[in-house]
Formats: structure tokens, C-alpha cells, sequence
């Protein structure tokens, strides 16, 4: 089997983050549906994520609040969900990009991340609002409409700023006395690249081209893969590892006109030619098992790993499922000596299988947040 991360280390100085994520932000306004009526008048459907313009989300939260009652707020975005796992799980080394409206909905994510000890670079925009996502909950089922507001408009010019630099650019601690052992994750969620591609090309051609450090994406949504098709070929191509589920990966397979999943992967892989290191696929498929593929050139594997069976009855709430699946795979990734690659699914189930079982993606309170102890709580049984 092959190790995850090969021969290479992710960097541990405490002065420069492991992990440089870039994301939406937003607000997560949850409610738990009494019946399918507020789906039907607002033509949702019950298993679906969309954006949608901010007028009909303001008056679907309205309708949704007073129906239902009892909304539950949570930080939401597909890499910002990721990071805060991460946090919870220990890292402390990571850091969090992306933009707020100098609203009050800007001000309350702001605070909750703040509270979580999470080190974020955060552009706030005085002229645009907070991004927002209406979660509508049916049993495992969840109908997700957000409008990301100021998110589409994060500027290129504040990620070349000397003060975002300082946070996120290359450390010239004394710790590192072996570039190669230097090694950092640049993070981009495929929900990031409408709109900010620019953005995407400067982390990859200023952090990540003709290094050793790995650029990692997150496929999100086939709409994303259907309307940025340039785009987010160009990020799963010079990727180093890919996340995404089952239906966006056939998605993808049709961009690229692949009979099939193995098809594309087969194709990937070949083009990939770095050095030492193996272009990692991962496909998830909710409760069905994980496919995932790994190689370079010619050097091609496809395996499977089941998913631990979770009872549905103890299931709450899937949203985020995917990204704390992401969360935990990275911990395993860049916290233990040459895992591999089934360890690190192993763990990216047995996380999202704790997260499912509450409303929005949070680990349970009782989970510690040291990394030693948060491993051995988390791998002690199947979720």
C-alpha cells in the first residue's frame, strides 16, 4: 500500500501554517423541516445544493424561520468547514482565507471563529454582504440554497498584500534547515473558483508551481464542473490530491470523455510526472464505499475501502459530511508518520461518522481537542 505522503514531511514550524486554505464564507442558518411544503414553494428539491440570487434566499430564511422556528447558526463554506474540523481535531497549524460584509451576520462569524481559535486572514468588503446558507433538513437529507455575497468578490490584491503575505507566505524561520522538509498544503475549494480563478493561478504558480509543496482541491459540485469547465481542469489537473464525491467525479469523467470514473483517473494520473510523489484520487459515495486511485505516469492503482455502517437513525444532519471527511483524512495525512492511504480514509470516515450526528459540521463537545488524545478517542470504535 502505498504511504500517503510518501517521502516528504509537511513543514511543523509554528511560525509557518501547514495548511493555507481558501474558501467561501458563510453564515449556515439551519431549521429541520416539518413537511416538504417550503421545498414545492420555492422549487427546491430535498437532496440538492445551489446558489441562488439574495433575494429569494432572504425570503426563503423568512419563510423557513417562521415555519420551522429554532434556526441554528454555524460558520459554513466547504474548505472553512474542513479547517474548523481540523481545529477541533488539534491542528493548530492552519490558516483560513477568504472575505465578510461589514454586516452583523460579518461580525457573528467572525466572533464564533475568533472563539474557536482558528487563525483566519479575513478581507471584510464595506459594500458587499456576508455570504449565507439556508440548510433545509429532512432526516440524511439536506437542501442547501446559499448566496455567497462577499465571497465572489475576494480580491487577488489583498492575497499579494505585505500584511496577508506575512501570515500565509514563506517562513523564514531557522527551523527549516532542509528545503526539502518545507513542505506546506495550499488548500482550494472548487466552490472558490467563480469569479477568483485569477486568484487560484497566483496560489498555484507563487506557492505551489516548481515546489515541493501540494496544491489540493476539492471538487464541491458537478454545477461548478459543468459551468467553470476550464477552470477546474486546470486545478484537478496540476492537483496533487483531489476530493469528491461519486457524482462529481462523473461528472468530471464526462468533461474529459471518460466511459468512466477508472477511465479519468487512468488519464489523470498519466499526465501527472512529479517526482517521488503519487497524484492521489478520492472519491467518496455517501454511506457506499470510498473508491479511491493513486500513481504517476505509468504507475496506476484503484482500490475501494467500505464505509463503516452508521445507523440511520443516529444520523442528524449530513451537511458538511464531505468536509469533515476531508478534515480528517488531512489530520491523519499530516500528523502521522508515513500513513497510508486507507488509514487516512479510515479516519476521514470515523470524523464525518461523529460529524453527521450533530446539526451543522461540528464535532460532538466531548471529542478533546489535543491531537493525541483526539486520534485515540476517534479511532477507538466505528462510529
Amino acid at each position: 500500500m502505498i504511504s500517503a505522503n510518501e517521502d516528504f514531511t509537511i513543514a511543523s514550524c509554528d511560525r509557518c501554517p501547514r495548511m493555507v486554505a481558501f474558501g467561501n464564507i458563510l453564515l449556515d442558518i439551519s431549521v429541520e423541516l416539518k413537511d416538504g411544503k417550503i421545498l414545492e414553494e420555492f422549487d427546491l428539491k430535498p437532496d440538492d445544493q445551489r446558489e441562488i440570487p439574495a433575494e429569494k434566499l432572504a425570503a426563503l430564511v423568512s419563510v423557513a424561520v417562521e415555519t420551522c422556528g429554532n434556526p441554528i447558526y454555524n460558520p459554513g463554506g466547504s474548505a472553512l468547514n474542513t479547517c474548523r474540523i481540523l481545529r477541533a481535531l488539534g491542528e493548530k497549524n492552519i490558516i483560513f482565507c477568504g472575505a465578510v460584509g461589514i454586516d452583523e451576520n460579518g461580525q457573528i462569524l467572525q466572533q464564533i471563529l475568533k472563539d474557536s481559535a482558528l487563525n483566519t486572514c479575513i478581507q471584510t468588503l464595506p459594500d458587499q454582504i456576508t455570504g449565507t446558507c439556508m440548510c433545509l433538513i429532512s432526516g440524511d437529507k439536506r437542501s442547501l440554497n446559499a448566496n455567497i455575497g462577499a465571497s465572489l468578490h475576494f480580491k487577488k490584491e489583498f492575497v499579494s498584500s505585505r500584511w496577508c503575505q506575512s501570515k500565509i507566505g514563506v517562513c523564514k524561520s531557522a527551523a527549516h534547515t532542509n528545503i526539502d522538509e518545507d513542505i506546506r498544503i495550499f488548500y482550494i475549494e472548487g466552490y472558490f473558483v467563480p469569479e477568483k480563478f485569477h486568484i487560484c493561478c497566483y496560489i498555484y504558480d507563487h506557492y505551489c508551481k516548481g515546489t515541493a509543496n501540494l496544491l489540493v482541491t476539492n471538487l464541491n459540485a458537478s454545477y461548478i464542473l459543468q459551468q467553470f469547465t476550464v477552470e477546474m481542469r486546470f486545478l484537478v489537473e496540476n492537483a496533487d490530491l483531489v476530493f469528491g464525491n461519486l457524482a462529481e467525479f462523473i461528472a468530471l469523467a464526462e468533461i474529459y470523455k471518460c466511459s468512466d470514473v477508472d477511465e479519468l483517473a487512468r488519464l489523470l494520473i498519466k499526465q501527472y510526472r512529479k517526482q517521488n510523489r503519487s497524484k492521489i484520487l478520492i472519491a467518496t459515495d455517501g454511506c457506499r464505499s470510498v473508491r479511491f486511485y493513486h500513481g504517476a505516469g505509468s504507475k496506476f492503482s484503484a482500490e475501494s475501502f467500505p464505509v463503516p455502517i452508521i445507523p440511520a437513525n443516529t444520523v442528524v444532519d449530513t451537511t458538511g459530511a464531505g468536509d469533515s471527511f476531508v478534515a480528517g483524512f488531512l489530520y491523519k495525512f499530516m500528523n502521522d508518520e508515513s500513513p497510508t492511504l486507507v488509514e487516512c480514509i479510515r479516519y476521514g470516515c470515523k470524523v464525518a461518522g461523529k460529524v453527521i450526528r450533530q446539526v451543522g459540521c461540528n464535532l460532538p463537545s466531548n471529542v478533546p481537542s489535543s491531537p493525541t488524545v483526539a486520534t485515540t478517542a476517534l479511532e477507538g470504535k466505528n462510529p
